[in-house]
């Protein structure tokens, strides 16, 4: 990993995130009554604000990518014996999802919330853990699943308060699909690295 991988990576994730914002955005805004009939100009207002916020969450979600890097390094040096720190990582995604159950129940989102997005976020997850550990190793898919629904989820947290549900799924989408481009992207800068390295020790 060097400097220009690195910020490839981000200015790759942040125009990511800014497209799926506004997609997102776009979306909602559609079935949202209020907000169809708002003319040619309020529609591009609205569509150019999504971008920038779609930005912030890129970055937002950068952020949160390089601290789990950050944390995985470190526990890897606490816990001296692997299994240890991937289970840690299920014990915690478990827990997460228990406190969106939490966040979401009884409040003013509607009431299949507390169900169905603990549902949908795993299963969403799943799909990239599954994706992660083919092209990787099978020990990557719990990794993989706690990076995909414990740091998506805390990212996400000022949405969750808010308790409107456009408001949630406009953080949640885009947080989410940044997080999944980086986390399957990883790998592949990592091993054109090493490819590179060794080219370079040849020559």
């Amino acid at each position: 990993m060097n400097l220009r991988k690195w910020m490839s990576l981000f200015g790759t994730s942040i125009l990511i995130g800014s497209a799926a914002a506004v997609i997102v955005g776009a979306a909602l805004q559609l079935m949202d009554l209020e907000f169809r009939d708002v003319g040619a100009k309020g529609w591009l207002y609205n569509l150019f604000m999504m971008a920038l916020a779609g930005l912030s969450f890129g970055a937002f979600a950068h952020m949160g990518f390089f601290a789990y890097l950050m944390l995985n390094y470190i526990s890897r040096s606490i816990f001296k014996r692997p299994y240890l720190w991937v289970a840690t990582q299920g014990f915690v995604t478990v827990f997460v999802l228990v406190e969106i159950v939490y966040w979401t129940y009884g409040s003013d989102f509607p009431a299949a919330t507390f169900w169905a997005l603990p549902l949908a976020l795993t299963a969403a997850a799943a799909v990239v853990a599954w994706r992660k550990a083919h092209e990787t190793t099978a020990g990557a898919y719990i990794p993989t699943m706690f990076f995909m629904i414990a740091v998506t989820s805390v990212e996400a947290l000022p949405s969750f308060r808010s308790e409107n549900i456009a408001s949630l799924i406009f953080y949640l989408i885009p947080l989410f699909i940044c997080n999944a481009y980086q986390i399957l992207k990883l790998h592949r800068i990592l091993d054109n690295t090493v490819s590179e390295n060794r080219t370079a020790q040849i020559n």
